[in-house]
C-alpha cells in the first residue's frame, strides 16, 4: 500500500483550503477598509476549514493503524505536530495585545482565555464567539479533541468505529446535555466531517479507490460547483460543506500517488499559511490602507499584494521554524501530517 506521505494530491488540496481561508480573510479585509462592495462576497470562502477536516479524519485513519495499542505514542506525535507552531503564534499574538491593545481589531484579552487557549478548551468571549486568543485555533480544538478521542479508543478492538460512534453519539445527545461552552461546541455537526474522511480512508484502505485521473477530475469539479452551490442554501454546513469537500478530498486520493502536482510548495506550508496569515495581513492593512485610494482598482492591488505577503510569510515559517521545532521534538513527520 502507498504510504500516506505520498499521496501527492491530497497536499495540494491542503493548499487549496488554506488559500480559500486566506484570500476570503484578504477579501473581507479590503471590502471593509476600502467599504467597497468587492466581488466574491457570496462564495464559501471560510470552507477551507471543511477540507482540512476531511483530510485530517483521513490521514489520521492512515496513522493510526501503525499506532494500534500505542495510544501514548500516537497521541505524542500528533500534539508534536500541532502544539509548537500553534503555542508560538498565540503567544506572540498575546504579546501584541499587552503592548498595543488596539493593532488587532476584534480581539479581547482575558487571563482564562489564554489558559483555554494553550489547553485547546473552548472559551466563550465577551463578544460571543467561542474562540482562543487565536481565533483561528478554533479549528485546533475540533482536532485536539479528535485526536485525544482516538487516541482513547486505539485501546478498543475496532479503534476507528468506536471513534466514530463516540463522534455521532456526542451530536445526537448534545441538545439533551446542559448547554455549556464545552457542550454547545464539541456537540456541534461539523465535528462529524471527521469520520467522512475516516470513511474515506476505509475506502482506500480497501482498495475501492483507484488512480484515475478522469474521475478525479470529475470529484474535484463536482465537489467545487456543490461547495458553491449548497452555500446558498439553508442545509447544515455538515452537508452543505461537509459532503462536497469529501468530494474534493476524494479527487486527491484518485490520482496517481507519486504524481507531482500544483500547490505542493504551498501545501508543504499550509498550517503555517493558516496560523500566521492574520499577523502580515494586519501588518499590511495598517502600512498600506492609509496610502490607497478607495477604489476597486486598488483594493484588488492591495489584495494581491497581501497575498503574496502571507505567502512569503508562511514559507519563511515553514522553513525556519515549523521544520526545526518538529526536527528537534523528535522524528521528522510524513509530509500529510494533518
Amino acid at each position: 500500500m502507498t504510504p500516506p506521505e505520498r499521496l501527492e494530491g491530497l497536499q495540494s488540496l491542503r493548499a487549496l483550503a488554506a488559500l480559500l481561508v486566506l484570500i476570503g480573510h484578504v477579501r473581507a479585509e479590503a471590502a471593509h477598509y476600502f467599504a467597497l462592495d468587492l466581488p466574491g462576497a457570496a462564495l464559501p470562502w471560510t470552507r477551507g476549514v471543511d477540507i482540512f477536516f476531511i483530510i485530517s479524519g483521513f490521514i489520521i485513519t492512515l496513522s493510526a493503524a501503525r499506532f494500534a495499542a500505542r495510544p501514548g505514542a500516537f497521541l505524542w506525535r500528533r500534539l508534536r505536530r500541532v502544539v509548537p507552531l500553534y503555542a508560538l503564534f498565540t503567544t506572540l499574538m498575546v504579546a501584541l495585545l499587552l503592548a498595543a491593545p488596539g493593532s488587532l481589531k476584534s480581539t479581547s484579552l482575558d487571563p482564562a482565555q489564554i489558559a483555554s487557549s494553550y489547553l485547546f478548551l473552548p472559551y466563550e468571549r465577551a463578544d460571543g464567539r467561542i474562540a482562543p486568543v487565536l481565533s483561528l485555533g478554533w479549528t485546533l480544538n475540533y482536532e485536539v479533541f479528535f485526536y485525544a478521542l482516538l487516541a482513547l479508543c486505539l485501546a478498543l478492538p475496532r479503534p476507528l468505529l468506536a471513534c466514530c460512534a463516540g463522534l455521532a453519539a456526542l451530536c445526537l445527545l448534545g441538545p439533551a446535555l446542559p448547554q455549556t461552552t464545552a457542550t454547545v461546541f464539541y456537540a456541534n455537526p461539523l465535528i462529524l466531517e471527521f469520520t467522512f474522511g475516516i470513511a474515506l480512508a476505509r475506502l482506500w484502505q480497501c482498495g475501492f479507490v483507484r488512480p484515475s485521473a478522469p474521475l478525479a477530475g470529475l470529484a474535484l469539479v463536482t465537489g467545487l460547483a456543490l461547495l458553491v452551490v449548497l452555500h446558498q442554501t439553508a442545509l447544515p454546513r455538515v452537508l452543505a460543506a461537509g459532503l462536497p469537500a469529501t468530494m474534493i478530498v476524494a479527487a486527491g486520493t484518485l490520482l496517481a500517488p507519486d504524481r507531482h502536482l500544483p500547490l505542493q510548495s504551498i501545501g508543504n506550508a499550509s498550517y503555517a499559511l493558516y496560523l500566521s496569515h492574520r499577523f502580515p495581513l494586519r501588518l499590511g492593512t495598517l502600512v498600506l490602507v492609509p496610502v490607497m485610494p478607495a477604489h476597486p482598482l486598488a483594493a484588488l492591488v492591495f489584495c494581491v499584494l497581501l497575498v503574496g505577503l502571507c505567502l512569503w510569510g508562511a514559507r519563511a515559517v515553514h522553513r525556519h521554524v515549523e521544520r526545526p521545532l518538529t526536527a528537534w521534538l523528535g522524528p521528522r513527520p510524513t509530509r500529510l501530517a494533518a
